[in-house]
C-alpha cells in the first residue's frame, strides 16, 4: 500500500516542484531585473554631472578650447566671461610710484627739512629707480596691453608664471610668460613656507629638463587653496558646465523656432474634392503674405502652441544669473540688459564685479612688485651700472570706475570742504596724481597769490600817501 500511495502521489510532487521552480525562475528573473535598473541609474548618475571637469588639466583645456572658438558649445559666454574680468582686474594698467613710506624712513622725503637743507622730492629720492622701471616696462610693453594679456593668461589657467632673463642685445631684463598648459610644469615650494616658490621645473620640446630657481622667475596663484602652491582650479571653471547649458538652451530655442515659429496656410474646404482643387489652384499662383487671395474655402494660419519656450527662457536667466553669481560678470555685460531693474540694481552688481576681482588684483600687485624686486637684482647683478634699490619703488593697479569719482565727490571732497580731512588725503583719492608735485604747485600758487596781495596793499597805501600829500598842498 506504501508504494501504491506514493506512486500515486508523485504527479502532485512534480507539479509543485514544477511550480516551485517557475517560482525560482520569476523570482531571479526580477532580481536581475532591479539589478539591471540599478545598474543602469547609477550609469546615467555618473554622466549627468553638476561638474563634467573635475581636474585641473581637464577644466584649463576646456577653458583654453571655449576662449580659442574650438569648442563645441559656451565660446561666445566664455571668451566674453574671460576678457570681462581680466579688463576689470588690470584695465587701469600698471603704476609704478616712489615708495613714500621707504622715503619718509630713509630721510628722503622728511617734511621738515633742517635749516638751510633744501626738501628732496619724492622723484629725486628714485630718479635711478623710476628711470629703469620705465625702461623696463617699455621693453617688455607692461605699459600697454601686456597687463591684460596676462590678467586673461591669469584667468585662463587660474595661475601665471613668468620667466625673467637678462638680454644682452637690449640690455634689459626680459619677462616673459610661461603657460602650463604648453609646459606642465611644476612648482617647488619652501617645504617650510607654502608662499615662498624655489624652483619651477619642466621638460622642454627636445625633452630636455628645464629648472628656473627662486631668482629668474615670479609665480602667482589666482585659485585654489593658499597652501597648495601647485594645485588651482580657475574661477570661471567652476561653471563651465553651466555655461554649456546655457549655450545648448539657446540652441533648442533657436531649433524650436526654426521648426515651428514660421505660421503654415491653412485653407479649410467642405469636401475632398474642392480640397483637392484648392490644392490644384495653389500650386499654379505664386503666393506671398500681404498679397490678396480669393479662394472658395476658409483660410487661416496654423501655427503650434509656443508656451513651451517659456520654460526655455527661464532657463537660460536662471544660468546667466548662476555664471554671474560665480564669475562676478553682471547679467548685463552678459548680453541681459533687461534683468536690471533700476539703477540701485546695477550699482550692486558693480560692487559685485569689484568683490570678485578684488582678490586677484591684491594678487597682481604682490607679483609685480616681485617682478619689479627681482628685476632691479638682475640688473644690479648684469648691467655694471648704478646699483639700484628696489624698496624706493611701490605697484599698484588703479581701480577705476564711476563709483571711484562718486565716492570722491559725495564723501572726500565734502570732508574738505568741512576741514575734516587734509588736501593731501583728497588728492591720494584721486588716480594718477602726483600727491607731492601737486602740493607744491599749490603752495607755489599760495605763494604767488600772497605776493599779488601785497603788491596790491602796497599800490593802495601809496595812493593814500598821494592824496594826502595832494590836500597838505
Amino acid at each position: 500500500m506504501g508504494a501504491l500511495k506514493d506512486w500515486m502521489r508523485g504527479p502532485a510532487k512534480l507539479e509543485a516542484m514544477r511550480l516551485e521552480n517557475e517560482n525560482l525562475t520569476l523570482k531571479l528573473e526580477m532580481q536581475a531585473l532591479v539589478i539591471e535598473d540599478v545598474t543602469s541609474v547609477t550609469s546615467r548618475d555618473k554622466k549627468y554631472k553638476g561638474n563634467a571637469y573635475q581636474t585641473y588639466s581637464e577644466a584649463v583645456k576646456e577653458l583654453a578650447e571655449k576662449y580659442e572658438g574650438k569648442a563645441d558649445w559656451g565660446v561666445v559666454q566664455t571668451g566674453n566671461i574671460i576678457d570681462i574680468r581680466a579688463a576689470f582686474i588690470s584695465a587701469g594698467g600698471l603704476k609704478v610710484y616712489p615708495n613714500k613710506a621707504a622715503a619718509m624712513k630713509q630721510g628722503g622725503g622728511e617734511k621738515k627739512p633742517t635749516e638751510g637743507k633744501k626738501k628732496p622730492g619724492l622723484k629725486a629720492f628714485a630718479a635711478n629707480e623710476m628711470e629703469f622701471v620705465q625702461r623696463f616696462l617699455e621693453a617688455n610693453n607692461l605699459d600697454h596691453e601686456m597687463v591684460l594679456q596676462f590678467a586673461k593668461e591669469g584667468e585662463l589657467e587660474g595661475r601665471f608664471l613668468g620667466e625673467l632673463f637678462w638680454d644682452e642685445e637690449a640690455e634689459m631684463v626680459m619677462l616673459r610668460y610661461r603657460s602650463w598648459a604648453d609646459m606642465q610644469y611644476k612648482i617647488k615650494p619652501d617645504s617650510k613656507d607654502y608662499s615662498k616658490f624655489l624652483e619651477a621645473t619642466w621638460t622642454d620640446a627636445a625633452n630636455n629638463p628645464v629648472t628656473l630657481k627662486e631668482e629668474a622667475f615670479v609665480y602667482g596663484k589666482l585659485a585654489g587653496r593658499v597652501h597648495k602652491a601647485d594645485d588651482p582650479y580657475p574661477k570661471v571653471a567652476k561653471c563651465l558646465t553651466q555655461v554649456e547649458y546655457l549655450d545648448m538652451a539657446i540652441r533648442d530655442w533657436r531649433e524650436i523656432d526654426r521648426l515651428f515659429a514660421s505660421p503654415v496656410p491653412d485653407v479649410e474646404f467642405d469636401t475632398a474634392d474642392n480640397a483637392k482643387k484648392g490644392a490644384d489652384a495653389v500650386a499654379n499662383i505664386n503666393f506671398k503674405t500681404k498679397k490678396m487671395f480669393s479662394h472658395t474655402g476658409k483660410f487661416t494660419f496654423k501655427a503650434p502652441e509656443m508656451t513651451g519656450t517659456d520654460s526655455l527662457d527661464r532657463e537660460i536667466t536662471m544660468l546667466s544669473k548662476m555664471i554671474s553669481g560665480t564669475t562676478g560678470v553682471p547679467v548685463h555685460f552678459m548680453g541681459l540688459p533687461d534683468l536690471m531693474s533700476n539703477r540701485a540694481t546695477a550699482e550692486n552688481l558693480m560692487e559685485l564685479v569689484s568683490a570678485s576681482t578684488s582678490k586677484e588684483r591684491a594678487i597682481w600687485k604682490g607679483l609685480y612688485q616681485s617682478v619689479i624686486k627681482k628685476a632691479i637684482a638682475m640688473w644690479n647683478a648684469q648691467s655694471g651700472k648704478t646699483q639700484l634699490d628696489a624698496s624706493k619703488l611701490t605697484v599698484d593697479i588703479p581701480y577705476i570706475t564711476q563709483e571711484t569719482w562718486s565716492k570722491v565727490r559725495d564723501v572726500y571732497l565734502p570732508l574738505y570742504n568741512a576741514r575734516a580731512i587734509s588736501l593731501e588725503t583728497l588728492l591720494a583719492q584721486l588716480p594718477d596724481i602726483d600727491i607731492d608735485e601737486e602740493l607744491a604747485r599749490k603752495e607755489k600758487r599760495d605763494a604767488e597769490a600772497m605776493e599779488r596781495f601785497a603788491s596790491t596793499e602796497d599800490d593802495k597805501d601809496e595812493d593814500l600817501n598821494n592824496d594826502d600829500e595832494e590836500e597838505e598842498v
